[in-house]
């Protein structure tokens, strides 16, 4: 039954990308929503989000499907953290991805901001492109 109602429920409430005090003074966002399960946010990110970043990595990355799967993971992984823009300003990264360097991958990523601002994510996801070597 709630499927009938859905519709006029999602026109009811409208939309808002970003959060926003509603008349109450709560914070919502999305349509009409104050919070979100890990669940939720776990199924958004698994259907939603991962499959349209990979599509844009596939068309903006020359090569992307060749990579081999753990290269296109790190490289999907940086690319939701960064959106795709910014993981295309990775030049030489994805340079040496294509060439199969992954040392020298390895070492683009080390020398970045990024690392800096995040090294945490950063070395884990480095380790795992030593690890190809």
């Amino acid at each position: 039954m709630h499927e009938l109602e859905l519709e006029q429920i999602l026109v009811d409430e409208g939309f808002m990308a970003k959060p926003y005090k509603d008349t109450r003074g709560t914070w919502t966002f999305g349509h009409g929503l104050t919070y979100l399960t890990r669940n939720e946010s776990r199924l958004v990110v698994a259907t939603q989000r991962l499959p349209h970043i990979e599509e844009h990595l596939e068309e903006a990355v020359p090569n992307f499907t060749l990579l081999p799967t753990e290269v296109k993971k790190v490289l999907l992984n940086m690319a939701y953290q960064l959106g795709v823009t910014g993981l295309l300003g990775f030049r030489l990264t994805l340079q040496a991805a294509q060439e199969g360097d992954y040392m020298e991958m390895a070492w683009q990523m080390k020398d970045s901001d990024w690392f800096e601002q995040t090294p945490e994510r950063a070395r884990r996801l480095i380790a795992r492109i030593e690890a190809l070597v």
